[in-house]
C-alpha cells in the first residue's frame, strides 16, 4: 500500500488530503468519495466522479511520484496536484 498526498486548488482554496491505496487510480476513487460536501457541492463530486473514471495523471517531468490533473466541472476549475509520500 502506498500513501498518496492530494493537493486541490478549488475556488480559491487549497485542500489536502492523504489517502493509502495500493496505486494511484485506487487512491483517486477514493479521494473524490470523500470529499467535503460543505466545500465542494455535491454536483461538483457527481461530475468528477465520473471523469475521475476515465483520467490518466500527468507525471511532473523531474521529480519523481509527482503526478497533476485538472478537471472543469461545470465551469470551476480544479487543479490536483498527487504525490506518492513516504
Amino acid at each position: 500500500m502506498k500513501r498518496y498526498t492530494f493537493i486541490a486548488e478549488f475556488r480559491g482554496g487549497t485542500y489536502i488530503s492523504q489517502h493509502v491505496e495500493k496505486d494511484i487510480y485506487d487512491a483517486l476513487k477514493i479521494w473524490v468519495a470523500t470529499l467535503d460536501t460543505s466545500i465542494f457541492p455535491q454536483r461538483i463530486i457527481d461530475k468528477l466522479q465520473k471523469e475521475i473514471i476515465e483520467e490518466e495523471p500527468t507525471p511532473i517531468t523531474g521529480v519523481k511520484n509527482v503526478w497533476c490533473s485538472s478537471f472543469l466541472p461545470y465551469n470551476s476549475f480544479l487543479l490536483l496536484n498527487i504525490i506518492e509520500t513516504a
